[in-house]
C-alpha cells in the first residue's frame, strides 16, 4: 500500500474562518479513479480517532463522509485488482476536505481542497488536543490547564484561561452551547475524564459564535461512534497522593447494534484547593462530583440523535491569612473563619443531525437547558471581625482614623437557569460551503446577597438606617435579585473557495440581548487565505464581536458601595470587539507543522473583573476601553512511532483603562480621569492578567510492548503578572511586576490497553517552586501558586 505525507497534504491545507456543518464535524469527500477514468462501486474506508465509517463510490466514482469529528484520520480505498491506495487526512470542526485518490498509478492520492467553515477553519490559531494527548499530560485531569498549552491562552489565578487578553471562553460540548458566566466559579466547566478530545480556536472565529465573550472557542468531543464490536467496554481508577489528595472514576462504553451509551462518574478531594494567601494553606479543602451521560442512537443511515446530560457539585473552603505580619497579604481574618463556597450545575441537550441525500448538506437542531447555583456560605460573625488597611488611616481629616479596619462579610445565594435552541443548514457545492442558522436562549436569574459589618456606621445600605443587629456588634442588610433576559443571534456565512490556492470566507452575524442592560448589534467577519502552493499557508482575517453579560454577572451595585443611598444601580454594559490577524503556517516535513499569528484586539466597555469585597470572588464592571496586541507561535511534532512534542508561546501586551459600567463599585476617586474621555489611551495600563510572555512545552515518549508505556515533560514559563491596577494608589510598593516564574510537570504510566492494569503518576509543580500569582491592592486578593503534587493512580478494565 502507498501512504501520502503531510507535506504533500499541505499544499492545500487552505483553511479559513468559516462555518460549516456541526461544530465538531467536517465533511470528507472526493473521487477515485482508475487510468483517468471514475471508478465506481470501490470501497472507501475512513479510520481513525478510535471511530471507522465505511462507504462505497457512486455511479460517478465519488465518495462523502458527511460528519466526521475533527482529528486525524486515514482514507482507505480498495479496488479489486489494483494496489489498496492510504490518504493521511486532518480534520477539523466544520471543515470541507476533498480527497481524490487514483488507484493503479504510482503517483500518491492528493488533497485537492480543504476548505473549513468553523472554529477550528483557520491555518493559525487552531489547535487540537487528542485522546492520547490527554491521557499522557500531567494536565489530565484539569481542562483550564489543558487550555492554556495553546499559543494566545494565559494561564492565570484559580488557573482561569485568559485568552487574547480578556477574560472569557466560549464552550461547546458536542456540538451544543455551554452559557458561561464569568465571576464566582472556581470548579471546571466540564471534567476532563469525560472528554475525548478538544479543539481549542483562539482566533478568526466564525459568525456562526457570538452572543458571548469571544477570546477562544473550546469544542469538546465527549466521546465518538466507536469502532468495537457490540459489547461493554469499562474501567475503574482510583488514586491518592499528598496534600490529602484522592481521586475515583468509573467510566463505560456500551456498544449495541446501532447506538451507543457512555458513562462517567468522577469525584476527587483535596485539602488544597483553590490559591491560597499564603504559601502553607489555611483553611482550603475542596470536593468535586461529577457525572455524565451520552447516548447516541443511528436513525437510519443519514440521521443521527445524540443526548447529553451532565450533574456537577463542587465544594470548596475559602483559604484565609490569620498573620497581621504577613507581608504578601495585609488582610488578616480569625483563624475560626469558616467560608465555603458550594457550586451546582447541570446541563441537558438532545442533538439531532440528519444528511442531504446527496451527502453535501446537514441540518442540524439542538435544545439544550443548564441550570447552575452558586452558595458562598459566608462566617458573617467572623468576616466582619476580619481586619484589614484603612484607606483614613493617615489622612489629616480623619486624624484618629486607626490603622486597620473591619472588612465587609457575604453570604449569597445565586441562581441562573438557561433554556436555548440551537439551528443551522449546511450546504456545499463545488466551490462554495455555506451555512445559516440561529441561536436563542432565555436566561432566568434570582439571588440574594447579605452583607455583615461590625458596627451600624458601615454604609453597605441604599437606607440610612440598618435593621437591629442580631448580635452585638454585627449588622446586617439582605438584598435580592430576580431577572429574566434573551440572547438572540442569527448568522450567514459562505466559504468561497474560487481554486486550489484561494480560499474567502465571509459572514455577517446578528446578535441581540436583553435582561438588565440590553444592546444589538452587526457583526462582519471575513478571512482569507492564500497559499503558494507548496508548504505556506498565509491568512488574515478581520472581525466585530458582541458579548452581552450574563444576569449571573450582574450585581447590585449600590447596596455594596461605601457611601452608596438610593436604589442598586445596574448598569453592567455589553462589550463590543474589533479583531484582526495575520498568520502564516508552515509543514517543516511529514510530522512537523508550526506557525505564527500577529493578533490586535480593540474592545469598548471590556467585560472585566475586580474583587468581591475581602472575598476571592469576582465582581464584573466595565472598563471603558481595552486593547490587546501580540504574537503567537506554536511548533508541534507528532511521530508515528507515537512520540510528540510541542512549544507554544506568546507574546501579548494586554491594556484597559476607565470605568464605564458597573461604576458604584468603584470609590467616586477611581472614576476621576482628570478630564480625559473615557475612551483615552491615556488612561490604559495593564491588565492584572497581562503577561508579556507566557511559554509551554512538553515532550512526550513511549515505550514497551505495544508503546503502553509513557513518560511525559512539560514546563511552564511566566514573566510575571503586574503587582497593581487601576484603582490601586500610584507608589513603589504597587510598581512593576510580580517575578517571573518556570514550574515543571512530569507524567510516567501504562495505559490499560487489552485488559491489562494501568498505572501512571502525576507529578505537578515537580520542583516546587511556589510564586505569587495575585497580590493584595484593593482591586485582588493575595494568591499563590500551588506546590509540588503527587497523585498515583490505578486503571483496571472491566
Amino acid at each position: 500500500m502507498y501512504r501520502i505525507s503531510a507535506a504533500a497534504l499541505a499544499v492545500c491545507l487552505l483553511l479559513s474562518a468559516g462555518t460549516a456543518l456541526a461544530d465538531t464535524t467536517g465533511l470528507v469527500r472526493g473521487e477515485v479513479t482508475i487510468a483517468g477514468k471514475p471508478q465506481p462501486h470501490a470501497a472507501v474506508t475512513l479510520s481513525g480517532e478510535g471511530s471507522r465509517f465505511a462507504t462505497t463510490t457512486d455511479a460517478h466514482g465519488e465518495y462523502r463522509f458527511p460528519a466526521v469529528p475533527f482529528g486525524r484520520y486515514t482514507i482507505l480505498v480498495h479496488e479489486a485488482g489494483v494496489a489498496d491506495r492510504t490518504v493521511e487526512v486532518d480534520v477539523t470542526a466544520d471543515s470541507v476536505a476533498t480527497v481524490n485518490v487514483a488507484l493503479g498509478l504510482k503517483q500518491i492520492a492528493r488533497v485537492v481542497s480543504t476548505a473549513s467553515a468553523g472554529a477550528g477553519g483557520t491555518p493559525v490559531s487552531v489547535n487540537t488536543i487528542t485522546k492520547s494527548q490527554i491521557a499522557t499530560s500531567p494536565d489530565r485531569d484539569n481542562l483550564n490547564k489543558l487550555i492554556a498549552t495553546v499559543p494566545g491562552i494565559v494561564r492565570f489565578s484559580y488557573n482561569e484561561p485568559v485568552a487574547h487578553g480578556f477574560h472569557g471562553v466560549t464552550y461547546e460540548i458536542d456540538g451544543a452551547p455551554l452559557p458561561l458566566a464569568t465571576s464566582s466559579n472556581f470548579g471546571q466547566v466540564f471534567d476532563p475524564k469525560s472528554i475525548d478530545s478538544l479543539e481549542i480556536s483562539t482566533g478568526a472565529i466564525p459568525a456562526e459564535f457570538g452572543g458571548s465573550r469571544m477570546g477562544a472557542v473550546v469544542n469538546i468531543v465527549s466521546t465518538r461512534l466507536s469502532d468495537l464490536k457490540p459489547g461493554s467496554y469499562g474501567h475503574l481508577s482510583v488514586g491518592g497522593g499528598n496534600e490529602g489528595t484522592g481521586s475515583a472514576s468509573l467510566n463505560d462504553l456500551i456498544r449495541f447494534k446501532s447506538s451507543e451509551l457512555y458513562l462517567s462518574l468522577n469525584g476527587g478531594h483535596t485539602d488544597r484547593g483553590i490559591d491560597a494567601p499564603t504559601y502553607h494553606p489555611i483553611h482550603d479543602r475542596s470536593s468535586n462530583a461529577d457525572q455524565f451521560l451520552r447516548y447516541v442512537a443511528q436513525l437510519g443511515s443519514r440521521s443521527t440523535l445524540a443526548f447529553d446530560a451532565s450533574n456537577q457539585l463542587g465544594q470548596f473552603q475559602i483559604p484565609i491569612n490569620t498573620d497581621p505580619n504577613n507581608a504578601l497579604d495585609p488582610i488578616f481574618a480569625p483563624a475560626a473563619t469558616n467560608d465555603v463556597q458550594r457550586e451546582y450545575d447541570r446541563f441537558f441537550n438532545l442533538n439531532y443531525t440528519t444528511t442531504s441525500r446527496d451527502g453535501n448538506g446537514v441540518f442540524q437542531i439542538v435544545p439544550y437547558v443548564r441550570s447552575t447555583r452558586i452558595a458562598y456560605d459566608g462566617n458573617l460573625a467572623n468576616d466582619v471581625l476580619t481586619l484589614g488597611p484603612n484607606p483614613s488611616y493617615g489622612d489629616p481629616a480623619s486624624p484618629n482614623a486607626p490603622q486597620f479596619a473591619h472588612q465587609i462579610g457575604l453570604r449569597q445565594d445565586r441562581r441562573a437557569n438557561y433554556v436555548g435552541l440551537r439551528a443551522s443548514e449546511f450546504r456545499a457545492s463545488d466551490h462554495h460551503a455555506w451555512k445559516v442558522g440561529f441561536d436563542a436562549s432565555r436566561e432566568t436569574f434570582n439571588a440574594s446577597q447579605t452583607f455583615g459589618c461590625y458596627d451600624p456606621t458601615c454604609t453597605i445600605s441604599p437606607t440610612s438606617a440598618l435593621p437591629p443587629p442580631p448580635a452585638p456588634g454585627y449588622y446586617a442588610f439582605t438584598s435580592g435579585q430576580n431577572k429574566a433576559g434573551t440572547q438572540v443571534g442569527i448568522f450567514a456565512q459562505d466559504k468561497w473557495q474560487p481554486n486550489r490556492n484561494v480560499a474567502v470566507d465571509y459572514g455577517l452575524r446578528y446578535d441581540h440581548s436583553t435582561g438588565y442592560v440590553g444592546g444589538y448589534m452587526l457583526e462582519p467577519r471575513i478571512g482569507v487565505n492564500i497559499s503558494d502552493g507548496g508548504r505556506n499557508v498565509a491568512h488574515v482575517y478581520y472581525g466585530r464581536f458582541y458579548a452581552a453579560p450574563q444576569l449571573e454577572d450582574v450585581r447590585a451595585d449600590c447596596v455594596i458601595l461605601n457611601g452608596c443611598s438610593g436604589n442598586p444601580v445596574y448598569d453592567l454594559q455589553p462589550e463590543r470587539d474589533s479583531y484582526y490577524e495575520f498568520g502564516l503556517s508552515h509543514q517543516f516535513n511529514d510530522t512537523l507543522h508550526g506557525y505564527f499569528n500577529i493578533f490586535s484586539r480593540r474592545v469598548t466597555n471590556v467585560l472585566d473583573t475586580t474583587q468581591f469585597l475581602n472575598t476571592p470572588l469576582f465582581a464584573v464592571f466595565n472598563n471603558a476601553t481595552g486593547i490587546d496586541n501580540g504574537v503567537e507561535f506554536r511548533l508541534e511534532n507528532s511521530t508515528r512511532s507515537g512520540d510528540s512534542w510541542f512549544l507554544s508561546s506568546t507574546i501579548s501586551g494586554s491594556y484597559a483603562g476607565g470605568i464605564s459600567g458597573s461604576t458604584f463599585l468603584f470609590s467616586p476617586s477611581a472614576l476621576d480621569t482628570g478630564g480625559l474621555p473615557l475612551t483615552s489611551s491615556a488612561l490604559l495600563s495593564p491588565e492584572d492578567h497581562d503577561q508579556t510572555v507566557a511559554l509551554e512545552a512538553a515532550y512526550t515518549h513511549r515505550f514497551g510492548q505495544e508503546r503502553a508505556w509513557y513518560g511525559t515533560l512539560q514546563a511552564n514559563y511566566g514573566t510575571g503578572y503586574p503587582v497593581g491596577f487601576e484603582n490601586v494608589t500610584t507608589g513603589a510598593s504597587f510598581n512593576g511586576r510580580l517575578p517571573a516564574h518556570t514550574t515543571f510537570d512530569l507524567s510516567l504510566g501504562r495505559q490499560a490497553l487489552h485488559g491489562g492494569l494501568g498505572v501512571n503518576l502525576d507529578v505537578t509543580n515537580l520542583l516546587n517552586h511556589q510564586y505569587v500569582l495575585k497580590i493584595a491592592n484593593g482591586f485582588n486578593t493575595t494568591q499563590i501558586a500551588n506546590g509540588r503534587r503527587v497523585l498515583l493512580r490505578l486503571t483496571a478494565p472491566f
